[in-house]
């Protein structure tokens, strides 16, 4: 009878799994993901769109942009970023792109950003889902555009408008809301 498993192949698991535990460094994604978090004013990824006295509640979305073939980061990519008010108004004039409450912000050299802004209100007569837009390009990956939308904050309204994520917030005892999602980019085909 033929023995599946002999004995010297269980010393050789003992000894791999002996030398395998132990103090290791934090694993690069989890740094990528302090890193991101820890972005204040005045470091490249981080904007702020709104200031401290613009009425609402206080939302941050922190994460990376990763090349969806590779899964590293993209460094030096835009984020255009625009939203309404608390009010849930975009702009007196002009069109949504224009709004009062925009920015853009590149990402660090982890492919990191921050942003801190406050968390967008209803269409002004209607409830609709609070959402922020997004536009974010690199040089040689296609473009992404699309809506951010906020769980607990949804409504049906939310179907059929092409790719989108529903970010999980979190409020913390401050009162400010927070989340994190990556984004991934595809890359040109030549």
């Amino acid at each position: 009878m033929k023995q599946p498993f002999k004995f010297h192949n269980l010393v050789v698991a003992v000894i791999l799994f002996l030398t395998c535990i132990g103090n290791y460094p934090i694993s690069e994604d989890s740094k990528l993901e302090n890193n991101c978090r820890q972005l204040e004013t005045g470091q490249e990824g981080f904007i702020q769109l709104v200031n401290d006295s613009e009425p609402g509640e206080p939302l941050i979305i922190y994460g990376k942009i990763i090349d969806s073939k590779t899964r590293q980061p993209v460094k030096g990519v835009t984020l255009f970023l625009y939203q309404t008010d608390s009010t849930g108004v975009y702009t007196n004039a002009g069109p949504d792109e224009q709004a009062r409450i925009s920015g853009t912000v590149s990402t660090n050299a982890s492919g990191c950003f921050k942003i801190k802004t406050i968390l967008p209100g209803d269409y002004p007569g209607q409830k609709n889902s609070r959402h922020l837009h997004y536009i974010i390009n690199a040089k040689g990956y296609q473009e992404i555009k699309s809506i951010l939308f906020f769980k607990g904050f949804t409504t049906e309204n939310i179907a059929g408008q092409g790719p989108l994520i529903v970010l999980d917030i979190q409020k913390d005892k401050a009162g400010t809301w927070s989340g994190s999602t990556d984004f991934y980019m595809d890359a040109i085909d030549k």
